[in-house]
């Protein structure tokens, strides 16, 4: 067995299905629901580097004993959201003898890691008899969602909305074409028809109304910027996070907080349950099939490491 592995983007874009990274994130999530896992303190860490770009630097760690993993993600971004250029990397260290085990290239890596817990959260929190389900944004994350939506949900409906009607078209006919049920229309219209919506855009103003928050219905805010509004959170019957470190400094309630609609103490109180705590066994997601919930999910590092391990294991 090698002693340190280094894997590049070529390697590991090709090394996991969309359901193997599904059942490693939610045995990631079941261990951390039960304590299994240590994130670090703080969530995230921030550099900003060359202004010009911006070049800008990002950090989280967290270790698992169950299944010996311990490291760090680091994410380098040239440009606003790395539209220039955009390196993930995880270092993985033994948790045991602190000796490095790996550099494993992420960048694909990390978009199956969100698109997998995405499609985690809808189906613990989305109403058993759901049938249809939205995906709102259509870029690099979301067309991993869409290609590995029916190897979770094979007998349901997918959606595809996005600001843009003729970028979600595209996704969606390119899904179609591998004999995938997948529709396209506008956000609004989407929302009236799913009974579940993952939103994984970059948009920095809210891409949906409080209106369209139905009872019965499930919203996964997944972006790292303003993608729903506040009157959700005071609307929701239950409220579901997978970190509310991390959520608080990025995404939906980070700018909910930064914009004085409410504090970090009040969204704190307002968790009915953690995701982990959910795929656990330890709460519940939804008490009723009325139950409007919202979810916020930015990801936890420990799932990317545990990703980056699994691709490591394959090749030694």
């Amino acid at each position: 067995m090698k002693d340190f592995v280094f894997l590049d983007e070529t390697q590991t874009a090709k090394l996991l299905t969309m359901k193997e990274a599904v059942d490693v994130c939610d045995a990631v999530l079941k261990a951390q629901g039960l304590e299994q896992a240590n994130l670090s303190e703080p969530a995230a860490m921030f550099l900003d580097a060359d202004p010009s770009q911006p070049t800008k630097f990002k950090v989280k760690g967290g270790s698992l004993s169950s299944l010996n993993v311990s490291g760090f993600r680091i994410v380098g971004d040239v440009g606003p959201d790395g539209i220039i250029a955009e390196h993930h990397y995880c270092l993985l260290l033994d948790p045991v003898t602190a000796k490095p085990r790996g550099l494993i290239a992420q960048t694909e890596l990390h978009r199956i890691r969100t698109a997998a817990c995405g499609l985690l959260a809808l189906r613990y929190l989305a109403p058993q008899d759901a049938h249809t389900f939205a995906l709102i944004g259509a870029g690099k994350i979301g067309a991993a969602f869409a290609l590995g939506f029916h190897d979770i949900f094979p007998d349901h409906n997918l959606i595809i909305a996005s600001r843009r009607l003729e970028i979600a078209q595209d996704l969606a006919n390119q899904n179609s074409s591998r004999g995938r049920r997948t529709l396209a229309m506008p956000i609004h219209e989407a929302a009236t028809r799913a009974d579940g919506i993952v939103t994984l855009t970059t948009a920095t103003e809210p891409v949906m109304t409080s209106d369209m928050f139905r009872p019965g219905m499930t919203i996964v805010g997944m972006g790292e910027y303003h993608e729903l509004p506040v009157a959700m959170l005071r609307q929701a019957d239950e409220f579901v996070v997978d970190d509310i470190g991390f959520a608080s400094v990025l995404g939906s309630v980070s700018h909910w907080i930064a914009r004085g609609e409410t504090t970090k103490d009040a969204v704190t109180t307002a968790i009915s349950a953690t995701l982990s705590a959910i795929a656990a066994g330890q709460a519940n997601g939804r008490r009723s099939r009325d139950s409007k919930v919202l979810a916020i999910v930015q990801g936890l590092a420990i799932a990317d490491l545990a990703l980056a391990d699994l691709c490591r294991r394959k090749i030694q």
